[in-house]
């Protein structure tokens, strides 16, 4: 994008971790915001099957959806991203932020493809040149026009979400806007409350929660992380409310500290009977202390681990820190020596990011006249330093010299 209120440009990879570090008012959250937009845009794009390619053999019908297919929609997206740009803005964020442009762009056209097999039932699989197809679904009904459903299902599959999953975006906000959403939500709507889609999303999920009836084992496992190591309690939803439960006290939530209700959405997220595939969890380690602020770290890749897509924010050296250690121990090929390292500052192999988890590093940076400039970091893997913030290193710096001064002789 670019010229976005006061980011000059940006260009954004969408991969299974993203953390954006920077100043307060850098831009952050309205990037975020942003991205929900694009992405819900995507996930209801009603892609069409043209410039795909397609073979019959008896009875069944083969479709590829390649990179002919990919730079169609792609074409497509952007058309109407740029003759309604003010309209989409206008739509996700109630307000007319400034912004000159905005494309997208599918990568690695060359790399994979996709197969759909119609006959009797439908099937759909995911392939490159170097391996075996994963099944995406099989065994579907042919019904309606199945094949606006195949390229429905390519393109959210090419996003990283599943058909049944929603966004969650967790606001800066959150511990105020749940102890208020009862009323604030009580005689308006989400249409006219005049919040950005992604706040007022944040509030219907609270607003309507619903638990879920089964966890899995590794919900299960993640939830008695969270609850043991961050709340020291648990959060329930009980008769319209989530309250808080400690040492067998149960206080309504909006009466708890205010770092639970920073942290509570952690296990409401697991809990909830919607499926969640992305989550962006904005200024995570607001109301946290210093010390706690690691195993909220080590809480966040494990939402990774388990299949969400994170989109984190934080002007908090502590957080940022901790995170790049995590990323940095994953990244060592010597697990033997990992182990070792993990045991010495308190880690498990639970907390190390998967392989197939790939990060990436944004800094926001602001220059004298008050734009941003928003950079990749590079991933510098061991023994070196992996992510290296410039921003956050020269206020360390700035504190080291401040306090050598204070300690000088007079």
């Amino acid at each position: 994008m670019n010229k976005f209120a006061k980011i000059d440009n940006a260009s954004i990879y969408l991969d299974e971790f993203l953390l954006f570090v920077g100043d307060n008012n850098s831009g952050k959250t309205l990037l975020m915001e942003l991205l929900y937009g694009v992405v819900d845009l995507i996930k209801k794009w009603k892609a069409e099957c043209t410039n795909v390619k397609r073979t019959e053999r008896e009875d069944i019908k083969y479709i590829r959806f390649d990179q002919e297919w990919y730079k169609d929609v792609e074409n497509k997206i952007n058309i109407y991203l740029k003759e309604n740009k003010d309209e989409f803005i206008i739509n996700n964020f109630k307000s007319p932020i400034p912004l000159e442009s905005i494309t997208i762009t599918f990568e690695e056209y060359e790399d994979f493809f996709y197969i759909a097999t119609i006959s009797d039932k439908v099937s759909l699989e995911k392939g490159d040149p170097n391996s075996e197809r994963i099944t995406i679904f099989e065994d579907l009904e042919v019904s309606g026009d199945i094949e606006s459903v195949l390229a429905h299902r390519v393109l959210i599959d090419m996003i990283g979400i599943e058909e049944d999953e929603k966004q969650l975006f967790v606001p800066a906000a959150r511990a105020g806007l749940q102890m208020l959403y009862r009323y604030m939500f009580a005689e308006t709507t989400s249409a006219n409350a005049g919040l950005p889609v992604p706040v007022s999303e944040y509030l219907n999920f609270i607003q309507t929660y619903t638990k879920k009836v089964d966890l899995d084992v590794e919900e299960r496992n993640l939830i008695q992380f969270v609850e043991e190591q961050l709340l020291n309690g648990k959060v329930e939803y009980e008769n319209g409310q989530f309250v808080f439960k400690e040492n067998g006290n149960i206080i309504p939530l909006n009466y708890a500290s205010s770092m639970i209700h920073e942290l509570s959405v952690l296990s409401n997220i697991l809990m909830s009977n919607q499926k969640i595939g992305y989550v962006y969890y904005d200024e995570v380690e607001n109301s946290v202390h210093p010390l706690l602020q690691g195993t909220v770290a080590r809480a966040l890749v494990r939402f990774c681990n388990l299949g969400k897509k994170m989109i984190i924010s934080t002007h908090s050296d502590t957080m940022a820190g901790k995170l790049n250690n995590i990323v940095l121990l994953s990244r060592m090929k010597n697990i033997s020596e990992r182990n070792k390292k993990n045991e010495k500052i308190g880690l498990t192999n639970k907390d190390m990011l998967d392989d197939e988890k790939n990060v990436m590093v944004y800094e926001f940076v602001k220059n004298q006249e008050g734009k941003v400039k928003v950079s990749a970091l590079e991933f510098m893997s061991y023994p070196q330093i992996g992510y290296e913030f410039d921003r956050f290193n020269e206020n360390i710096d700035q504190l080291y010299n401040e306090s050598n001064s204070i300690m000088e002789n007079e």
